[in-house]
């Protein structure tokens, strides 16, 4: 080869793109030196490492360590110091109920419902979009990425319709919860629900748009048609179901949906498509039967303790094998989203109930906020962990912001000691979405203000016809 070739060879692969080698990889975002949490199911010890994030909003990378050699990125985080976790997942959620915290204080399940109806029954549908809206960029804020939302419209599909468009525009990733009206015929319910699931199908694709799944109330429903439908619809489109069962405390009520557990078996929905929300109250042979099955639950503490609702048997249930996550609930029924405190009241809960410090650890009930909720509420595959190829949802945290101490225990100091304060960034898709308590979303003040406005104009309507109404 002469001298001449040699050297053009040599200018050629020079000037070549250097994302072209196959050692250099290119991303959007690398945070390096945090301590990162990445939930995977081998993970013992949160260890320093890196992550970089692709613009796709996908992880590329992920490890412990230094980046390998050729990891590169439009922007660079050092995060040294601080924690690097995947951002929370809410498995059950009502977030427009966000705009009436504070409401009937003293009152258990049925009470509490009662006080917040008016303010939301009835009320105009475009109402649910800014409460959908602001609800949900209030889990953001919160560190909370994803979540399963019921959306409560009872048969009324301009309801649906308007939470559907709160959530996309609110760039929170969700599971949409449609909840079957509790009144009507199994027709009119099925024909409410085909004609709002066949436009959402339009919006499928979006990134946050998880899945779409039922929100049950047979629990409160009167008659066991309604379990029956669920059952017939989830078998034909291939839906789960997140049915409230065995929340509220009380002999009578306890035995009454005791006795409707027949009806899920009974529809063919006892199984893996099936999801308990609360199960504060079942028995022995009913935790049996759901792990046989292959079913799960959600666990609500802050709000199955604030309506005095009991406390659900959560180390039973793990040693049964039952998939276990965690939901914030209504923001007017736990009052703040903040799953800190959600796993702290669970976790303080528990020990109580068992006078056992052991029997409950820091880890678990993170993994119960982050992977198995993901887990539970099917999404697994793409949020819960920190892993490549999943999308770059997570949070960076400083244990030292709020003088929370030195770090003796990575998981004990960040789910016994940290809390809202702490989260210094939240991202979704590799995206900025809350910096330093901050949304970032344009429309976080203008949908804070308009639901504000609308709760102001109930209360004042409901004042004018008599009704009771808290002071301002």
């Amino acid at each position: 080869m002469t001298a001449w070739k040699c050297l053009f060879l040599l200018v050629l692969a020079a000037a070549a793109p250097v994302s072209l080698r196959a050692d250099v990889v290119v991303g959007r975002i690398l945070v390096k030196n945090g301590i990162l949490f990445t939930l995977q199911a081998d993970e013992t010890t949160p260890q320093r490492g890196y992550l970089l994030a692709g613009e796709d909003g996908k992880i590329l990378r992920v490890g412990y360590g230094d980046p390998p050699p050729g990891t590169r990125a439009s922007q660079t985080l050092d995060a040294t110091g601080k924690f690097v976790i995947p951002g929370f997942v809410s498995a059950h959620s009502h977030v427009y109920q966000a705009v009436t915290r504070g409401l009937a204080v003293d009152q258990g399940l049925e009470g509490w419902f009662k006080g917040i109806a008016p303010y939301s029954v009835g009320a105009p549908p475009e109402d649910r979009y800014y409460e959908t809206l602001f609800g949900c960029l209030d889990l953001l804020r919160h560190g909370i990425t994803t979540a399963f939302n019921f959306n409560d419209a009872n048969g009324q599909p301009n309801v649906d319709i308007e939470a559907l468009k709160g959530e996309l525009a609110s760039g929170i990733r969700f599971v949409h919860g449609y909840c079957l009206p509790l009144k009507g015929t199994s027709e009119s319910r099925l024909d409410d629900f085909e004609a709002f699931y066949a436009y959402s199908r339009k919006f499928s694709r979006k990134p946050t748009f998880l899945s779409f799944a039922l929100g049950g109330y047979s629990c409160v429903a009167d008659d066991k048609g309604y379990t029956m439908l669920e059952g017939e619809i989830m078998a034909k489109y291939g839906l789960f179901n997140q049915a409230h069962y065995l929340e509220p405390a009380g002999a009578a009520q306890i035995d009454d949906q005791r006795a409707r557990f027949e009806w899920f078996v009974e529809s063919g929905e006892l199984g893996p498509q099936l999801i308990f929300g609360h199960l504060v109250h079942a028995d022995d042979a009913m935790l049996k039967r759901i792990a046989a099955s292959g079913a799960a639950m959600v666990w609500n503490p802050m709000s199955n303790g604030r309506l005095g609702s009991g406390v659900a048997d959560i180390p039973k249930m793990k040693a049964l094998g039952i998939r276990i996550g965690m939901g914030v609930d209504g923001q007017a029924s736990a009052d703040i989203a903040d799953p800190f405190e959600n796993m702290r009241t669970g976790l303080y809960l528990v020990r109580a109930r068992y006078e056992d410090a052991s029997v409950l650890e820091p880890r678990d009930v993170l993994r119960f906020h982050t992977l198995g909720s993901a887990d539970v509420i099917g999404v697994s595959d793409r949020v819960g962990s920190l892993e490549k190829g999943k999308f770059a949802d997570f949070l960076i945290v400083d244990p030292h912001l709020m003088e929370t101490g030195p770090v003796f225990d990575p998981y004990g100091s960040l789910v016994l000691a940290c809390g809202t304060p702490n989260i210094e960034r939240v991202y979704v898709g590799a995206r900025l979405v809350v910096d330093h308590g901050g949304c970032v979303n344009p429309e976080y003040a203008h949908a804070s203000a308009e639901a504000k406005r609308r709760i102001e104009r109930l209360r004042t309507t409901l004042s004018a016809a008599g009704a009771p109404t808290p002071k301002p």
